[in-house]
């Protein structure tokens, strides 16, 4: 597993993410949170519980009025964590989004989806 918490670009590029460097402070969405690296037995379990807790920190219960800070929290997701680890980040930001679109209550259930089980080394927002 990487060292590295953070990423810094070099500066302005062709992606369609602007870097850190460039976007005022004020514009940043996911605040208050701590990348720490972590061993999981079952990544998809623990993103989905991290990214929930982030989501009801925040308040979030409309998806479409929120979805700027929903988009930039996967971003930082994808981005601290290795690419092995996506498809566990993938999996659990979108049970995450079924789960708010269809429930008016900010408490589901985690059902784990058979197959996803694997250990890996990962990063996640606290």
């Amino acid at each position: 597993a990487s060292q590295r918490f953070f990423f810094s670009s070099p500066g302005r590029s062709n992606s369609i993410f602007e870097s850190p460097d460039s976007l005022p402070e004020s514009d940043a969405l996911v605040t208050g949170g701590v990348a720490i690296q972590t061993y999981s037995p079952d990544p998809y379990t623990d993103f989905r519980r991290s990214m929930q807790e982030m989501i009801e920190a925040r308040e979030v219960m409309d998806v479409k009025a929120n979805w700027d800070y929903l988009h930039e929290l996967l971003s930082c997701y994808l981005t601290l964590n290795p690419k092995h680890t996506h498809k566990f980040i993938i999996s659990a930001f979108t049970d995450l989004l079924m789960s708010l679109m269809s429930s008016t209550t900010t408490h589901h259930s985690c059902r784990k989806p058979e197959g996803r089980h694997r250990r890996a080394f990962s990063q996640r927002l606290v």
